[in-house]
């Protein structure tokens, strides 16, 4: 079973641009971090935005089940054909059950987590 979680990039005027991510949400920080090492926060603002027209990501920036290399990290999207979008105004609704949220400040890279109290 999958820890759902909610990524997302908070804007400037801060407004939000987020999606839901169905597995490993309770480890996600070293990941972000790490993406955002190497690809910056428009490269997540950018994968988000993708991930929002095809439902979300099933697997966020992990290695594939045959590899431990940090540098074959992979994002998996889902494919249910649906868009579902995430934005300032729905942050903190259930999202599929999701118990965690991560929200990276756009400008500073820095990844906040939060985890719900929902147990």
């Amino acid at each position: 079973m999958g820890t759902h979680c909610v990524l997302g990039v908070r804007l400037k005027d801060n407004s939000v641009v987020g999606c839901y991510v169905h597995f490993d949400g309770s480890t996600m920080k070293p990941r972000i971090e790490s993406f955002i090492r190497k690809n910056t926060t428009t490269g997540l603002f950018t994968l988000i935005a993708e991930a929002q027209a095809c439902g979300g990501i099933r697997g966020f920036h992990s290695p594939p089940w045959d590899s431990e290399d940090p540098d074959d990290a992979v994002t998996d999207f889902l494919s249910d054909g649906e868009g579902y979008a995430i934005n300032e105004k729905n942050w903190h609704d259930d999202h599929f059950g999701a118990r965690w949220w991560y929200l990276v400040d756009y400008e500073t890279g820095e990844v906040f987590a939060e985890k719900t109290s929902c147990e």
